[in-house]
């Protein structure tokens, strides 16, 4: 399924990638508090947070904010006046970012705000600068999507994807670039929902033995999984540094819960999880997989939640090894049986239907 990407998505997965610590402090203070409000806060309750919170990034960009901070602050700025219905402040800030100072990706990034704000000549000429800055390669990939899907601009992002391979030394590198662009052709409106999946057969097909080529195959068994399917295997260490793969847990159900520390449905889910260990004991098994960005983060929101089960978390949020290759794009559980065949896919704890749905799942896999 064809994924759109929002202003606000690209703000949480591109910003955080580059900003400093006490910025990323700050968006999980931001986070926390939105968090806090349950999931039965109105749409008015929402803003009230959103409008507290500006005035205190105001405050850190004047004050505080250093180096890259400065720039990526700007532009979480920017998206929270816009999420409050503050327009032409949120104009203000966007032209308000040097783009002599300001990093390429961040460019790009903010170009994508001009653009949803009408702002035309602001956006074409953060793309200008952009492209003429050096970027290491990851960002020149993040950028090539971004300028393929939300800014329309695919003969410049196809320029770096191939200024990217064209550069790559050997095969794990070529199957890095072709896997990123695959990975973007998703959201090309111009393409069928089936580009993306052609790319990775190819890929499959012609670098099968690299670390991308791997994830893709895995990718398209994911896109096909039913129940009574062998479940997809990885390998990793949890947070407290031990080896853990899918197959070492053959014999218990598992559940593979997918998630993001600020989802406002993670505390129900959680209580559901403890209820159903204290039910099943032994017989079930629950591997966290966190899709959080900042890694130093990752460890207390642990604390914080009260998780006592395996968490996977790499600092990588949906490029997470674990997320790619089940395809992971949002807070999900899967639940596999003892034989490592799968159970459930895309279970959440969002409605008390849901909640029953997925706590029959475990239960029933596990008698």
């Amino acid at each position: 399924m064809r994924r759109l990407l929002s202003v606000s998505f690209l703000l949480w997965l591109l910003a955080p990638a580059t900003a400093q610590r006490s910025l990323a402090k700050l968006q999980q203070e931001f986070a926390a508090a939105v968090q806090q409000l349950g999931a039965e806060t109105t749409h008015e309750q929402q803003l009230a947070v959103l409008k507290k919170q500006i005035p205190e990034l105001e405050r850190f960009l004047a004050s505080e904010a250093k180096d890259a901070d400065r720039w990526n602050g700007r532009l979480m700025l920017a998206d929270l006046q816009l999420a409050v219905g503050e327009q032409k402040a949120a104009s203000k800030t966007l032209e308000g970012i040097d783009q002599n100072e300001a990093p390429a990706l961040l460019l790009v990034s903010s170009a994508a705000m001009a653009q949803h704000l009408g702002l035309r000549p602001l956006r074409d000429a953060m793309i200008t600068a952009a492209l003429g800055k050096s970027a290491p390669v990851e960002d020149q990939l993040a950028m090539a999507r971004l300028l393929m899907t939300v800014l329309h601009e695919v003969k410049k992002g196809e320029a770096l994807f191939d200024k990217a391979l064209a550069e790559a030394k050997d095969d794990e590198q070529r199957a890095a670039v072709r896997w990123h662009r695959a990975d973007g052709l998703r959201d090309r409106e111009d393409l069928s929902e089936d580009a993306m999946f052609e790319e990775l057969e190819k890929l499959t097909n012609e670098l099968p033995n690299t670390y991308w080529g791997g994830i893709a195959k895995d990718v398209l068994r994911a896109t096909k999984l039913q129940r009574g399917d062998d479940a997809i295997d990885f390998k990793a260490k949890t947070r407290t540094g031990e080896d853990l793969t899918l197959a070492s847990l053959r014999g218990k159900t598992v559940a593979l819960v997918f998630f993001e520390a600020s989802d406002r449905d993670l505390p129900r889910l959680l209580d559901l999880l403890k209820a159903s260990k204290t039910q099943l004991g032994d017989k079930l098994a629950i591997v966290g997989i966190c899709l959080n960005r900042d890694s130093g983060e990752i460890d207390k929101a642990i604390r914080a939640l009260g998780i006592t089960f395996p968490v996977i978390g790499e600092g990588k949020g949906f490029q997470t090894d674990a997320a790619l290759r089940w395809f992971v794009a949002s807070p999900v559980v899967h639940v596999i049986d003892e034989n490592g065949k799968v159970v459930a896919l895309g279970q959440h704890a969002g409605t008390a239907d849901a909640r029953a749905e997925l706590s029959e799942a475990l239960s029933g896999s596990a008698k």
